[in-house]
């Protein structure tokens, strides 16, 4: 029994069957096809906002209109639907005749005959081309950083799903995850202010979006943390040469309003496969970022299971040392430096000391990590310091002649601007005179791009009455004009120069001649590695000024190197070795 407003509609068609055709075509888009597919009927407005007549439209299916936007998965689930008899629902996006895409909110129902069999299918749509593009635009933006219009972490997170599932897929295409940090970004915001490294940030994300292109993901995930989805791009150049690329682009200078500015990167990448996860890639990238900044960063490093075993005895270490801070298991020794011509101890070169719970006691190569990790390293300054006022007034209590402390600079990671200026700090706020103090530096840290920042600094701590000393000289490939152009006041000579000089001539000449050399620069000269009696007599008889190593003595507490320099007139040939 039809309904009461079954009726009524009929009537009303009945009565007026051309005004009820006139509202439906000008407030919907319809098309009737048969049970194939195939179109038999479609109103103006259909022809209209598809820019094509009836014409080409009768006799063609609605594969005319096909953009692409749906896969097929999408319209077998349709079919499925429309077959079974029921009514389809849903927003599809076609393309009209000169190639622009609209959207229409679609309702396609079966059309039966008398006997209810399935005949054809009329579909009848609203356009919502505006509202979807609205709607792409809000989620666009919710997944853009607002700073460099690249991906945010939601629109990184949202990618990185996307790739999984790719590398899932039979056959996949290689794809890789990079992730790297700004090494040096820091003090540009201390210095040069906030907005201006806002201005850094954006040209990062301009370079990389010229050199990575539109196709691969790009993502700031915030503060100076980026991440890159490479898969189109390895098709035209191998990762390794990407990386490089990349590298590159973060080391070439950037122009401020105030300065030009420097930073570089350590950068992470590991390749996405069918059997990670979204959390594994990011921790196996974080993995390989932090290799590469504990490896002095500006340089890339690729993931590895070998990397990630290394890196977790690494963070173990870190761990214990952080425990190890609370509980004082760090003390300064001290390695007695021999002024060969009066037989007495004058210096002593401080180095830190684990006492560990379970591996005994620890030499700084043990634990160099520790050094690495910024705010281990300021603790660990600010004990050594302390450590450094405490022994002094120790020895001074204790009647002892005031001894000159070789601090090395490379061995505690002081290549760091804010750290030097932390430690200085605090040697000043405790009392110590800078000329208690001979810093140490090596050919490392006066190479490479930061060389004239280091020999800038080192001449301000000379110009502040700390003394200098080239360490390891001879080892390395330190240019003899740095003697001269550093304030330096000591050179000491790498152990390496030591072997065998007792039996070889050539060894001795060679260690006789660069005593001359740094005599002839106005240096104090010192050895290293001296471990023998007969090392000890023929260095002292080259005229070597100061003697360092295990045959004078180990690195010993502060309250033990009392008792070996209360000796009256050092005499190795008559004293058991430390």
């Amino acid at each position: 029994m039809s309904a009461p407003h079954d009726n009524r509609l009929r009537a009303l068609t009945h009565e007026d069957a051309d005004f009820w055709a006139d509202v439906v075509d000008n407030v919907l888009i319809v098309a009737v096809t048969d049970r194939k597919g195939v179109i038999t009927y479609v109103n103006d407005k259909f022809c209209e906002i598809s820019q094509y007549s009836r014409e080409e439209l009768l006799g063609h299916t609605h594969r005319i209109l096909n953009s692409g936007e749906h896969g097929k998965a999408f319209f077998r689930e349709m079919y499925q639907t429309l077959f079974a008899g029921r009514t389809w629902y849903g927003n599809l996006c076609n393309r009209a005749k000169d190639g622009s895409h609209y959207w229409v909110a679609t309702t396609i129902m079966p059309h039966r005959n008398a006997k209810g069999e399935i005949t054809g299918f009329v579909a009848s749509r609203f356009e919502i081309t505006e509202l979807m593009n609205t709607k792409v635009r809000l989620k666009k933006q919710a997944a853009t950083d607002v700073l460099t219009g690249l991906l945010n972490r939601g629109g990184f997170n949202a990618s990185l799903v996307t790739a999984l599932e790719n590398a899932k897929r039979p056959h996949p295409e290689p794809q890789a995850l990079v992730m790297f940090d700004l090494d040096g970004f820091k003090p540009v915001n201390d210095i040069h202010g906030h907005h201006a490294g806002d201005e850094v940030l954006k040209m990062i994300g301009l370079r990389l979006i010229e050199l990575i292109g539109p196709d691969d993901a790009i993502s700031r995930l915030g503060g100076d943390e980026f991440a890159i989805i490479l898969r189109r791009s390895l098709k035209l150049m191998p990762l390794e040469t990407i990386l490089t690329k990349v590298q590159n682009l973060l080391e070439e200078p950037i122009m401020l309003e105030s300065a030009t500015v420097r930073i570089s990167g350590s950068i992470g990448a590991t390749p996405i496969t069918a059997a990670d996860t979204l959390e594994g890639l990011q921790k196996n990238a974080d993995v390989a970022v932090y290799a590469a900044k504990q490896s002095g960063g500006k340089q890339a490093r690729m993931f590895t299971p070998s990397l990630h075993k290394t890196t977790m005895e690494r963070a173990k270490i870190l761990t214990e040392a952080r425990k190890g801070v609370e509980l004082r298991q760090f003390e300064v020794y001290y390695q007695p430096i021999l002024n060969a011509r009066t037989g007495r101890i004058e210096q002593a070169e401080a180095l830190m000391r684990w006492h560990h719970p379970d591996r005994g006691l620890l030499s700084a190569g043990a634990f160099t990590d520790v050094f690495a990790d910024s705010a281990l390293a300021q603790i660990m300054e600010t004990h050594l310091v302390q450590s450094f006022h405490d022994d002094i007034q120790k020895w001074k209590e204790a009647g002892l002649p005031s001894l000159r402390l070789a601090v090395n600079l490379s061995h505690l990671d002081l290549l760091n601007l804010e750290q030097q200026i932390d430690l200085f700090s605090e040697i000043r706020e405790l009392n110590l005179e800078p000329s208690t103090f001979m810093l140490e530096v090596t050919e490392q840290m006066l190479q490479g791009r930061r060389a004239e920042k280091s020999r800038l600094r080192l001449r301000a701590l000379a110009e502040d009455g700390f003394g200098l000393a080239m360490d390891n000289f001879g080892y390395g490939t330190v240019r003899l004009s740095t003697l001269r152009e550093l304030p330096l006041q000591s050179l000491k000579l790498d152990r390496c120069l030591v072997r065998d000089i007792a039996t070889d001539a050539e060894a001795r000449s060679l260690l006789a001649a660069l005593i001359k050399l740094g005599h002839g620069y106005n240096l104090a000269v010192t050895v290293e590695g001296v471990e023998t009696q007969e090392e000890f007599d023929t260095v002292r008889a080259l005229g070597v000024d100061y003697v360092q190593g295990f045959f004078i003595s180990r690195a010993v507490s502060a309250t033990e190197l009392i008792r070996i320099t209360q000796r009256d007139a050092w005499n190795p040939a008559k004293t058991t070795p430390a």
